[in-house]
């Protein structure tokens, strides 16, 4: 969806570890024991449990530390409805990840002298609207000011229709820039579906074969590939939504393939994406330290050291997320097949778990907990149009079986009840209450107490 928020990490008070591994203790600079093999396992079992039952997960994990596999194992159900099991060969849509592949192909094509990151757009997409102001690195970096194009009227009323790299580059030019090209950065597809169509221009190849023949395949990434409307996959994991109750999960809503190019196209399972993330920490394709700053990647620290992560989630059913924490030498991955932002959550989480930290088993939220409701008239108060800014706008609408909240992609995704005029958000893993005035009129929307969107009036289209 084209609203996104940072989703809160788990960290609490938990029983120490115990284990034989030794660490560093950055407080101190002296060693400290890290769990065994044995203790992660059994912790994460615990811990991802509560996600299992309540639905909010279901797919592979994978945790190594200094070049051994602590966890490999698969969890839920890559088809639910004919109860297949996933393990670590299971293939799953990537989302963002992909974005650190499509900036190491360009990459690539700049070391090998066929691009510079400092050339204008319009030196590849000759003629392209303001390619002469907007340059390769601030595509790569988010600095474009090209508006994502979850946000277009053509992405919501046409998602399920395929789309052409042609016909991408003339719907882009046709929006206008959010901001002047440098002037600060703001996450876009857009800009990563350009990278994809540099690519094509400047090497001659299709993306999806350019990625495989100069990325995936020189490290051995078999199991991985790019999503392609007419491609059928063997061992993909069918990609869900949120739901209502009793199932809690939907098959994800048709959304064509074609849109992803570059931003969020590449499949891969967690023991492929193993092998990329050490290729990325060996720097064996790109020599990310010789870069002003890791393309593709998000630089973050955590627990007293420097990560690289990554996470995704794409409307096809799939979330993801990829840590790579270097002085530890530690690699978690999580990849799901119900479309939730809490892929990262659970990742860090999970890193905790490995690096012997405190964490917090999540406890099963009362949306879960409480028996379902189905109640229209209990519902019939929040249908409306909610302004979180001018243009930016949320539409709610009731369903036999609870409320559905849509951003301006246009996807209606279901609210868990969580009490009155409170419910949670899966998709995007936040609470939110709607607000009334003195006569019980609900006039607002509250998001996760950041910030609070203003009812404009009933939906229309309710």
């Amino acid at each position: 969806m084209a609203f996104g928020v940072a989703v809160g990490i788990l960290v609490g008070a938990c029983a120490t570890d115990q284990g034989t591994v030794v660490g560093l203790n950055e407080a101190t600079g002296e060693s400290r024991p890290q769990p065994s093999r044995e203790v992660v396992g059994s912790q994460v079992d615990a811990f991802v449990a509560p996600y299992l039952t309540m639905r909010d997960f279901s797919g592979s994990i994978l945790i190594a530390r200094s070049g051994r596999v602590l966890v490999s194992r698969g969890y839920g159900f890559a088809d639910f409805e004919q109860g297949v099991v996933p393990d670590e060969r299971t293939k799953y849509g990537i989302g963002s990840i992909t974005k650190s592949m499509t900036a190491a192909g360009i990459v690539r094509l700049a070391a090998q002298g066929r691009l510079s990151l400092t050339d204008p757009v319009d030196r590849h997409l000759p003629g392209f609207l303001h390619g002469d102001r907007i340059t390769v690195t601030n595509l790569l970096e988010h600095s474009s000011g090209l508006r994502d194009y979850y946000s277009w009227p053509r992405y919501a009323s046409g998602r399920a229709q395929s789309i052409s790299t042609s016909e991408f580059l003339a719907a882009v030019q046709a929006q206008p820039l959010d901001f002047s090209p440098g002037a600060r950065t703001t996450y876009s597809n857009s800009g990563y579906f350009l990278l994809a169509a540099i690519i094509e221009r400047v090497s001659g190849m299709p993306y999806a074969q350019f990625i495989e023949r100069e990325l995936l395949r020189p490290i051995g990434m078999s199991e991985s590939g790019n999503l392609e409307d007419t491609l059928v996959i063997q061992g993909l994991a069918t990609g869900y939504d949120a739901g209502f109750s009793p199932s809690r999960v939907q098959p994800a809503a048709p959304v064509s393939r074609s849109w992803l190019k570059g931003s969020g196209s590449v499949y891969a399972s967690t023991l492929d994406l193993y092998r990329w993330l050490q290729a990325t920490r060996d720097e064996t394709l790109v020599t990310l330290s010789a870069l002003r700053y890791p393309y593709g990647w998000g630089k973050r620290t955590r627990f007293g050291q420097g990560v690289l992560e990554q996470n995704g989630r794409i409307p096809t059913g799939y979330s993801s997320y990829a840590a790579l924490y270097r002085r530890d030498d530690l690699i978690v991955i999580v990849l799901s097949n119900i479309q939730s932002e809490v892929a990262k959550q659970m990742g860090v989480g999970l890193a905790a778990i490995a690096l012997g930290r405190s964490h917090e088993i999540p406890p099963l939220r009362t949306g879960y907990t409480n028996p379902p409701v189905s109640d229209s008239a209990l519902f019939a108060a929040y249908p409306g149009r909610y302004e979180i800014a001018p243009g930016f706008v949320l539409t709610v609408r009731s369903a036999a079986q609870g409320i559905l909240i849509a951003g301006p992609d246009g996807a209606f995704l279901p609210l868990d009840h969580e009490g009155e005029d409170r419910f949670f958000f899966r998709t995007l893993y936040v609470p939110i209450t709607f607000e009334r005035d003195s006569d019980g009129r609900v006039t607002e929307l509250d998001w996760n107490s950041q910030f609070r969107a203003k009812r404009l009036n009933d939906d229309p289209g309710h």
